[in-house]
């Protein structure tokens, strides 16, 4: 073979290899497609106060499911709506701090359990890049008033301070935020087992990510190392730490979906009372998180 010819193919043979081990990581999803997920979170909350321990620990569990109503070229619009919504917090000092469950019967007089069902009762629309950054969630307003209405509070004063409150948690901004943490897993261009990539989560969570795509077999699997800042305020205190957070991700690489996301996070900081004269608590705080979705397609 002509010594020209010989290498412009090798040449192309070996760009064709290289153009096929580059891959496309984005949701591919249909309309109608629904995905069931579910969440569990452990929290451990540690204060130092003057050398005696306050130890917090959150138990979350809950479920949700996404629907997709309609498909744009670069996003997809989504129903999303809260399935089940249980919370545990215990104390050391004070022993059970919180415990709702929005799958049992409700007490007549437990206005958390009155206040929490309304999550359930609402249908929030979403909309989602194919990377999974979310750009918008609507509706979280007929769903905060719909739960401040079933707690039965009639003072208007009250409840405009229990709406301000719940737009914290679960208002628009708050919600996409929220849910970024679980579906922006994906860059902007092709990558190669090995490569990584950055982006960046907002909200009370703030978060840099670097994530690398570790394999490309009969799944994708993805890990992400961050440095996390977590600020929250509230009337009495405010909460600030910094920390590390590391994810796995298994995804399928059909439809995109993370099957089964587990996120570890430790930080520690101060926290700041302002009813004290501004006394600042060491506060460390260590969690684990996993997300479990299964799609079913109507």
């Amino acid at each position: 073979m002509n010594q020209l010819v010989l290498k412009i193919t090798v040449f192309f043979l070996l760009v064709s290899s290289f153009i096929s081990s580059q891959n496309t990581l984005e949701y591919k999803l249909n309309i109608g497609d629904n995905m069931i997920v579910t969440q569990t979170s452990t929290q451990d909350v540690v204060q130092d106060l003057n050398g005696s321990k306050h130890e917090i620990t959150n138990n979350l569990e809950s479920n949700y499911t996404f629907i997709i109503k309609s498909i744009t070229d670069s996003s997809y619009v989504i129903n999303f709506k809260f399935d089940r919504f249980k919370l545990l917090t215990t104390s050391n000092i004070y022993g059970e701090l919180m415990n709702i469950d929005t799958n049992k019967s409700i007490e007549k007089d437990d206005l958390e359990a009155k206040i929490f069902s309304g999550l359930t009762k609402s249908t929030l629309k979403m909309e989602m890049l194919k990377t999974g950054k979310i750009l918008k969630v609507s509706g979280s307003e007929a769903m905060i008033n719909k739960m401040v209405t079933d707690a039965g509070i009639e003072d208007e004063f009250t409840k405009e301070l229990m709406i301000e409150a719940m737009k914290k948690e679960f208002g628009n901004e708050s919600l996409a935020r929220s849910f970024e943490q679980m579906t922006y897993i994906y860059p902007s261009k092709k990558v190669s087992i090995g490569d990584t990539w950055t982006n960046n989560y907002s909200g009370a969570l703030k978060a840099k990510n670097i994530w690398t795509l570790t394999n490309w077999g009969n799944q994708i699997e993805l890990s992400a190392k961050s440095n996390v800042t977590m600020i929250t305020e509230e009337d009495s205190h405010i909460m600030t730490l910094k920390g590390t957070q590391n994810t796995s991700v298994f995804a399928n690489k059909k439809s995109g979906i993370a099957e089964l996301i587990t996120v570890t996070s430790k930080a520690n900081g101060t926290t700041v009372m302002k009813q004290m004269n501004g006394t600042e608590i060491p506060t460390n705080i260590k969690s684990k998180t996993t997300y479990k979705i299964k799609k079913h397609v109507q």
